[in-house]
């Protein structure tokens, strides 16, 4: 397991645990999006998710991440940073300023529980801070709680 896709699975089972994600697709909670700022491998990180229909939920984490250094953090209306997207709304060159690491997946409920592809195909809005890439790869290898890894991943 790549350690994007890792942090993918200890945010999904950090969900899980806490209720605010279910494995059935049947069974829906009363909103299946939203998002939580949290510790992530000794990290403050946001994990996002939304449904997004076939019974499937993208999750999204960004790692290490200072919101105080975002600098949409305290922009009014739509340019304000809400957690609502699967990478931050600001450009890209400014991520070294408030993120360590970043990735997003789909999570297949209805054929199957498990994160969709495998290693890092099936992962996207995919970013790694230079100096955040040795921690990064000595993070614990999570076990998914009720799903896996990998699996097919559906176009």
């Amino acid at each position: 397991m790549t350690a994007l896709r890792n942090l993918l699975v200890i945010a999904t089972n950090y969900l899980i645990n806490q209720n605010l994600l279910t494995l059935n697709s049947d069974s829906k909670l009363e909103d299946e999006k939203g998002y939580v700022i949290t510790e992530i491998a000794g990290k403050k990180s946001v994990i996002n998710w939304q449904d997004v229909g076939f019974g499937e939920i993208r999750i999204s984490i960004w790692w290490d991440y200072c919101h105080e250094n975002h600098p949409q953090a305290n922009l009014e209306g739509n340019k304000k940073e809400r957690f609502q997207m699967s990478k931050p709304l600001a450009k890209s060159r400014h991520y070294p300023k408030f993120v360590g690491a970043m990735a997003s997946g789909w999570l297949e409920r209805t054929t199957d529980k498990h994160l969709q592809g495998y290693r890092n195909n099936g992962l996207y809005d995919t970013y790694v801070r230079r100096q955040n890439k040795d921690e990064l790869q000595r993070v614990p290898k999570a076990k998914p709680i009720g799903f896996k890894e990998e699996g097919k991943l559906f176009f």
